[in-house]
């Protein structure tokens, strides 16, 4: 289902996205120095003049003229919407999108109607495999002369447009452009396709998406376990002290650096309290699980974390973790479920 842009931005609104002011109506209606935009399924309004900065009322008048009821790629134009307009310093152009059962993600230094001019090789594209790995994002806008300030804010809007993409079940999510006026990042313009049909539940995507065993449940403590036993036994030990857990999650030895990555940073735009990592080295590799803890600490976060890690490589994990303050790093698992259930009480 193919939404308009103003269906898109009511939708982003809700998410507490950065939006312009805008006024949507079906028939004459004048404001100076307004953006007006024809609603209509179509990437070519503005080549076509459906898109205006109007200031003058009779131009505003032949426009509505020229537009109500007019038939654009066989669909017919019923509302417009008024925007505000603003001189912006700076757009970009950033993309999800379902291709074979993967979410891809484009990212572009320059956007609006420009973008079909530039190459494509000068966009950063990604695979979900690599999306949440985010100093790929960074070093791209670092090469593009974005200051850091900025680009953390970016990168905080692209995790937010990313758990946007997966709660409502986007098959396309295109934002052009997405804007920087004086520190402030505001999206100017949107296409959003919906599902049709969710075909499979939510826990069997993840689990094939990723190469784990995953169960979605509804507590607040995400649990990440190697080994379907360890997991049950964790989850249960929760569950004696009344405390319910988010997920069952049992990682699999073949398991991958890339989806350890997108499984931690999925993981962060769920509403948690706590997440607990315990992981036996063996058939998942410590290192695999630091790799994607380092990586973690790119993104914000309100949780709190208590890890436990033994066998392989565990030592050397433990000793990089251990210079972040915001990990709790426990050896033995009955004081790790003991300090978690402290943490969810403070």
């Amino acid at each position: 289902m193919n939404l308009y842009e103003y269906e898109s931005k009511i939708l982003l609104n809700k998410f507490n996205f950065l939006i312009l002011n805008s006024y949507l109506v079906n028939d004459f209606f004048f404001l100076n120095n307004k953006i007006y935009k024809i609603q209509v399924h179509s990437g070519y309004r503005k080549k076509n003049n459906g898109v205006l900065l109007l200031n003058d009322i009779k131009k505003c008048f032949f426009f509505f003229k020229k537009w109500k009821n007019f038939f654009l790629f066989k669909k017919k134009i019923k509302n417009f919407l008024i925007e505000d307009y603003i001189f912006f310093e700076k757009e970009i152009y950033i993309s999800f999108f379902f291709n074979k059962n993967y979410i891809n993600f484009c990212l572009s230094e320059k956007g609006g109607i420009e973008i079909e001019k530039q190459f494509f090789i000068n966009f950063l594209k990604l695979k979900i495999n690599y999306l949440i790995i985010s100093y790929s994002i960074f070093d791209y806008l670092s090469n593009c002369n974005f200051k850091n300030f900025l680009i953390k804010k970016i990168l905080k809007i692209i995790q937010n447009l990313y758990k946007f993409f997966l709660l409502k079940k986007i098959k396309l999510l295109e934002i052009n452009p997405i804007v920087i006026k004086k520190n402030n990042i505001f999206i100017l313009d949107c296409k959003i396709i919906l599902e049709k049909n969710n075909i499979c539940n939510f826990s069997d995507k993840i689990s094939d998406l990723l190469n784990i065993n995953y169960i979605q449940l509804k507590g607040k403590i995400c649990c990440i376990v190697n080994g379907a036993g360890l997991a049950m036994s964790t989850l249960d030990s929760f569950n004696y002290y009344n405390q319910n857990c988010f997920n069952f999650l049992d990682l699999s030895g073949k398991i991958t650096n890339k989806n350890l990555n997108i499984l931690f940073n999925f993981l962060i735009t769920k509403k948690i309290l706590l997440l607990f990592i315990n992981i036996f080295g063996g058939i998942v590799s410590c290192k695999k699980i630091l790799f994607s803890i380092l990586n973690l600490m790119y993104f914000e976060f309100k949780f709190k974390i208590i890890i436990r890690l033994d066998g392989s490589f565990s030592n050397y994990s433990k000793k990089i973790l251990i210079e972040y303050k915001n990990l709790i790093i426990i050896e033995e698992f009955k004081k790790c479920i003991k300090n978690s259930i402290i943490l969810l009480n403070v």
